[in-house]
């Protein structure tokens, strides 16, 4: 009989039948399955696990799974997965594999070893299915969150800070850091096509790191906020010039190349460059560079959604920073004004005094002998008044307040012709150079309030060099565009000729440079400097027109620089407003003036100079006295001296009244400031007469005699105040 039974027949039969059901399971299972000996050597592999790897089965039966290694993985993992599986417990975890076509993807797997009856490894199962969509969707997310917590990070930088360097810099680490990037660039494009970088980062094991441009953009942004790169044709402007992201993730792809300038000159390995929109305007470009293996499309995507952030939160910051330069502009516009009006206000007033304390200084010197003891402590009080003068017109010129008298001038002319004085004034440890443009443009100016400007920032440079050093005096012509005027608030486009007066010493402080215009603010010690210096060459500069900028590092000196603006006159050309030299005292003359004036000490002093040289003098102290003396003397008054404002009645009211009965009538107004001057615009040029308190007597003889003698309807020129 036969050992092999019917049973053991029908025992085959079954498992034979349980084999081909596992067998067409496994051919149509949707998971992964692959079977391995105790070597690891694969002995089968169903067809989802050749589909999702893109090997055959015949080139992976007979590998190991080092075929699917992606060289992400550590070998601590390995080495832990094999100790678990070798003490015959099953193993459950993720990998991330590489397919035939070298992709990576990951894998959700389960390995468990298969035993004999006697419990000894025969074969490992691994049973797995492909989670590579799920993953990259959390990775997604995940990077998603950092892009947005980086915004948020961004956001708070900028209101810590006020900087767009440094918001900038947070939204272009983040992003490097995301996408393992060795390179960055960050810039905002300007109006002219440039960029202006205000971002850019480099990894220290990266070769472009060494280039010493890179390095020289990084450092102009640490000390001035933004490095102005030249538009130019190059990968890096491709993005803004196109509209659209711009990909390079090798060499070859390179098709914006044709530029030799430094910046284009280092080998860029992979590059995107990510335009920066606000709707359909481009502001700017996000740019990363030199990640092994490039950037893949879904990266790209994640980067330009990243990319319509920050170019809204950099718009967001640009337009604050907009506001707050405006607010602040306007603060200081209304507190320069205010100061302005004091100024002028006090000026009125001082004027008036002061006329009166050197016009009987003056009186009284006639009267007193050269060997009188008294002479010499009236002389002292001339001085001070004199001295007082001085300062009524520096707040004058900061208030711009003050009067101009403008012709054309060539600044290198005016500069050359000073040079002897400001070497005096500086003394023999500051070296004073200068360097004059040849072709410099000419300005229409008041020739003594430019050398004003040049001679007090002259003298502010030397108390800025405590132990000697140089100052430099330059000219050029320069045309201020619209960037320069977006960038310096106050400016206006145009053509200037630029004065620069730079010097070697101390520098300043930001905080002080906010300060340096302010009337009476100096850092000098006390008794040393009135703190109106600078504050009135700014005032000169902005009744001129022109733009003064300031520029300065602690340690390493000051900057400022005057733009005044370019006529396109001749000097040939009638520059009108000349000034005549104020002539000798003349003789008595006759003649009947009707002096108007509100300030009695002023309205006496006047009556009794005109009255020792010869004149009949009639007074008033207003203008309703004057109009009823009018009345009476209309026909003998020769000549009306007034004030411009009074009150009641401003001086050029009453003159009308009174040229409506005289239009012969000779008319001298008094004037304290430029405001006053305003005043009288409704009288015909051709009968404006001024003399500018506080006035000398001479000066006031001088003046009234040329009018008395002038031909009817010619005013004589202006004549300055002493």
């Amino acid at each position: 009989m036969s050992a092999y039974s019917a049973s053991d027949r029908d025992d085959g039969l079954h498992a034979e039948s349980e084999l081909k059901k596992f067998y067409r399971a496994a051919e149509q299972s949707p998971s992964q399955l692959v079977i391995t000996d105790p070597n690891g050597i694969i002995e089968y592999a169903n067809p989802r696990f050749c589909e999702v790897t893109g090997f055959s089965r015949d080139e992976i039966v007979g590998q190991t799974p080092r075929l699917f290694k992606s060289g992400r993985m550590s070998s601590d993992f390995y080495r832990t997965l094999w100790k678990t599986l070798l003490s015959g417990i099953e193993w459950q975890g993720e990998f991330l594999n590489r397919r035939r076509d070298g992709s990576l993807y990951w894998e959700r797997a389960s390995i468990a070893p298969i035993k004999d009856s006697d419990g000894t490894i025969t074969h490992f199962v691994k049973v797995a299915e492909d989670v590579t969509e799920r993953k990259r969707a959390e990775e997604s997310q995940r990077r998603s969150l950092k892009l947005s917590e980086a915004i948020t990070a961004a956001n708070l930088r900028f209101i810590e800070t006020g900087s767009l360097t440094h918001m900038a810099s947070v939204l272009l680490d983040s992003c490097m850091t995301i996408t393992n990037s060795p390179f960055g660039m960050l810039y905002e494009l300007l109006p002219s096509g440039n960029a202006d970088v205000l971002a850019l980062c480099l990894a220290s094991f990266d070769p472009i790191s060494e280039e010493p441009v890179f390095r020289d953009i990084q450092y102009d942004i640490r000390r001035h906020g933004h490095y102005e790169a030249n538009h130019h044709p190059s990968i890096f402007f491709a993005p803004v010039s196109e509209g659209t992201t711009v990909v390079m993730n090798s060499p070859g792809d390179n098709r914006w190349k044709g530029c030799d300038c430094p910046l284009c000159t280092p080998a860029l390995t992979t590059f995107v460059g990510i335009p920066l929109k606000v709707g359909t305007n481009v502001i700017g470009m996000l740019g990363l560079a030199n990640r092994d293996g490039g950037y893949p499309d879904d990266d790209i995507r994640e980067m330009e959604k990243y990319g319509q952030t920050c170019a809204l939160a950099i718009a967001s910051a640009k337009a604050e920073l907009d506001r707050k330069q405006a607010r602040e502009q306007l603060r200081q516009a209304q507190k320069m004004e205010a100061i302005g009006q004091l100024a002028g206000g006090i000026a009125h007033d001082f004027n008036n005094l002061l006329t009166v304390i050197n016009g009987y200084s003056t009186l009284l010197l006639q009267k007193i002998t050269n060997n009188d003891q008294m002479r010499k402590e009236v002389e002292q009080i001339l001085n001070a008044g004199e001295r007082a003068s001085t300062l009524i017109r520096q707040l004058l010129a900061f208030g711009r307040r003050q009067m101009l008298e403008p012709r054309l001038l060539n600044i290198n002319t005016l500069i050359a012709g000073l040079h002897k004085i400001l070497c005096r004034l500086i003394g023999e440890n500051v070296t004073l150079s200068t360097k004059l443009a040849v072709d410099v443009g000419m300005v229409k100016a008041d020739p003594s309030q430019i050398e004003q400007i040049i001679m007090n920032l002259v003298i502010n440079a030397r108390d800025a060099l405590e132990r000697g050093g140089t100052i430099t005096v330059e000219t050029v012509n320069r045309y201020l565009d619209e960037d320069f005027v977006r960038k310096n608030g106050g400016s206006v486009a145009g053509d200037y000729v630029l004065i620069t007066v730079r010097d070697t010493g101390m520098g300043m402080s930001e905080e002080i440079i906010g300060r340096i215009f302010e009337p009476f603010f100096t850092t000098k010690e006390q008794g040393y400097g009135t703190g109106l210096g600078l504050a009135t060459v700014y005032g000169i500069v902005k009744q001129s027109n022109g733009y003064i900028q300031v520029q300065s590092v602690v340690g390493m000196g000051t900057e400022f620089r005057v733009y005044l603006p370019r006529v396109a006159e001749t000097m040939n050309q009638n520059t009108g407003g000349d000034i005549l030299p104020l002539k000798a005292e003349r003789g008595a003359t006759t003649g009947l003036i009707l002096i108007v004036e509100d300030e009695r000490a002023v309205l006496d002093l006047s009556a009794i100079t005109l009255r020792t040289h010869g004149y009949d003098v009639l007074t008033a102290p207003g203008p309703q006295e004057a109009l009823k003396l009018f009345e009476r003397f209309s026909e003998k008054i020769d000549l009306l001296l007034t004030d411009v404002m009074m009150p009641g009645m401003s001086g050029p009211d009453m003159v009308q009244i009174m040229l409506a009965k005289r239009p012969d009538l000779k008319v001298v107004f008094m004037s304290g400031y430029t405001d006053e001057r305003l005043s009288v615009s409704d009288c015909s040029e051709e009968r404006l007469t001024f003399i500018m308190k506080p006035f000398n007597p001479a000066s006031l003889v001088n003046l009234i005699s040329d009018n008395i003698r002038r031909p009817d309807g010619q005013a004589s020129p202006e004549t300055p105040h002493e």
